[in-house]
């Protein structure tokens, strides 16, 4: 996860040091009318692949066209994360809807992949069987810049990285410390193990999917 301050990136890692905000050609993935017309019926939402600001306009817009009714959202996640900016547009847009969001993960949810699906409703938040799940804390590149604007910058990013852990581990079983603290070493996760540190609730079962899909067989 990475987002760009001031012409400064911070990230969630060293390997994404390389990363931005910026969608750098990336375009949400095409589908074929009929299934596009298929998720928009049964209110599904894909969000695959990397999050950037492109991706994450996609998945707002259907969100907010989804709130207009109180039935639930099916929100399938498979991603290795992104931009940290564009993830949280599409946190705060779930924390506005007045429908359920239910988060089911389908591939991985790495990075901030992993806290989008976090924030889905509470007893709301799955994982297929053969999912993985990723947290990671941040690191910091920037060019050269005066020591002042690096000291600001770093100042903000602390702060901003400490609120933010506080409020996912309020959505979560362990407290913000114990959070951070396996953050900085990197958690890899099965699903199993997301399930007991409450990042999600539960296994997404083929029976879970066929009753959903029963469910707007008209």
């Amino acid at each position: 996860m990475s987002y760009k301050l001031e012409n400064q990136i911070v990230c969630w890692n060293d390997e994404e040091k390389k990363d931005s905000c910026e969608p750098e050609g990336v375009m949400p993935i095409q589908l074929d009318t009929i299934v596009e017309d298929f998720l928009a019926r049964t209110r599904r939402l894909l969000l695959v692949g990397e999050i950037n600001e492109m991706s994450s306009t996609h998945v707002c817009s259907y969100l907010q066209v989804y709130s207009t009714s109180r039935a639930p959202v099916y929100m399938y996640i498979n991603s290795p994360g992104g931009c940290i900016s564009a993830g949280y547009a599409i946190v705060d847009q779930m924390l506005a809807c007045r429908c359920p969001i239910v988060t089911i993960v389908r591939g991985q949810a790495h990075s901030m992949g992993a806290m989008i699906a976090a924030y889905g409703t509470k007893g709301s938040r799955f994982s297929t069987p053969n999912s993985s799940f990723m947290l990671h804390s941040i690191s910091i590149q920037h060019p050269p810049c005066p020591i002042e604007q690096q000291t600001i910058m770093i100042d903000y990013a602390n702060m901003d990285y400490r609120d933010k852990i506080r409020n996912l581990a309020k959505r979560m079983k362990i407290n913000r410390n114990k959070l951070e603290d396996l953050m900085s070493k990197t958690m890899w996760m099965s699903p199993r193990q997301a399930i007991k540190i409450g990042l999600i609730d539960g296994i997404w079962t083929p029976q879970k999917e066929r009753v959903v899909s029963r469910s707007f067989d008209k």
